[in-house]
């Protein structure tokens, strides 16, 4: 009897002092945290349903972070190895999804330099973001170490920027071991797919052969190719205004220097004229302008003065064949070819390189001005 009642005593005493152990209330759906040795309080966690948040929740998390700190951060991930044979890491992201995403950084402002995603190292040869993409098909897109999407429609948003404060430093890396290092495409009609801008005027872009310098562009838009160039046009052409009285023109025409103007060209009319100054070019291999790429000629035809050209040729002054000196015809836009030695000097356009025997017609002619 005399046990049972110490029990009793016992008993009666433990739920005595818990309920006098823990005090304080608290608000539903957050996680209590100990205010005092005996008394809770809430905590900045809270959970609804499944999901769970810091300083708030938010339904399409399960787990969300939220602070109004203006220097700080709302997830920090701090991995301090200093191991060399693994890779340690401070925040993974996975996602098994077929349209899933690792990690994802949104910058919401609407003004500003807002960014989403920021790498940082200080290592000499460390990397601020890396990308790398382990699928063993697919290409562009659809396997890709680094993607960058800017779905702005107005602004100079980045999909991706790079910079670098490093004299020898790349803001931007692209490396293949086997097909392409680094890959621009625009859908947009007024689009660039690749834009280069030395703000210091320097050079603009270089390509080099393990390391040998092979072609540069320099901040006044002059390229230098150890190998030479190669295009796809047959000629070397002038861009030269053409008189507007002409009415139409195409490629293929002969012209001549228009006297009632100053550098401007007009349709040849006359035979054996000494002012004929070429033909107008079909596909020009390299056009020459006094003009920058932002000034608009609108009246200007790419004049061919040497190389390869389809010309307009007439056999009113009998069989063109391969080797016949051209000159200027009576048939507007037209050359024949020149028997008249007396008067071909000076009136020479170029050379036959194929036969005419009868009508009107277009064919290859060399353009050399004699």
């Amino acid at each position: 009897m005399k046990r049972l009642i110490v029990e009793l005593f016992l008993i009666t005493s433990c739920i005595g002092l818990a309920g006098a152990q823990v005090s304080g209330s608290g608000t539903a759906n957050t996680i209590p945290v100990w205010t005092g040795k005996t008394s809770l309080g809430n905590s900045q966690i809270i959970q609804s349903g499944t999901n769970v948040g810091i300083g708030g929740t938010s339904s399409g998390a399960r787990f969300y972070v939220v602070t109004s700190n203006g220097s700080g951060q709302s997830v920090l991930g701090n991995n301090t190895s200093n191991s060399k044979n693994t890779m340690p890491v401070g925040v993974a992201g996975l996602s098994s999804g077929l349209l899933g995403v690792g990690v994802y950084g949104q910058a919401n402002s609407t003004t500003g330099a807002a960014i989403g995603t920021v790498g940082i190292t200080v290592s000499p040869i460390g990397i601020g973001v890396e990308g790398i993409s382990d699928a063993s098909s697919g290409d562009g897109g659809n396997a890709s170490g680094v993607a960058g999407v800017f779905n702005g429609t107005s602004g100079t948003g980045s999909g991706v920027i790079g910079i670098s404060a490093s004299p020898k430093g790349s803001g931007v890396l692209g490396q293949s071991i086997n097909f392409i290092g680094v890959t621009g495409t625009t859908s947009g009609a007024s689009g660039i797919a690749g834009y280069f801008d030395n703000t210091a005027a320097g050079t603009l872009l270089v390509g080099a052969v393990n390391g040998t310098h092979k072609f540069r562009v320099d901040g006044t838009g002059r390229g230098f190719f150890d190998g030479g160039t190669q295009v796809g046009g047959a000629d070397f052409a002038e861009s030269v205004a053409i008189a507007a009285a002409d009415g139409r023109r195409e490629p293929g025409d002969l012209l001549v220097v228009d006297r009632e103007s100053t550098r401007q060209l007009t349709l040849a009319t006359e035979p054996y004229s000494t002012l004929v100054a070429g033909i107008y070019s079909t596909k020009p291999g390299v056009l020459a302008t006094p003009h920058t790429m932002a000034e608009n000629a609108s009246n200007e035809i790419p004049l061919a003065i040497v190389g390869i050209v389809p010309c307009k040729v007439s056999a009113e002054n009998g069989s063109i064949m391969p080797g016949d000196l051209l000159v200027t015809s009576s048939t507007p836009g037209h050359a024949m070819k020149g028997t008249d030695r007396s008067r071909m000097l000076g009136a020479v356009v170029g050379k036959a390189l194929e036969p005419l025997s009868e009508g009107k017609g277009v064919i290859q002619v060399l353009v050399t001005l004699q």
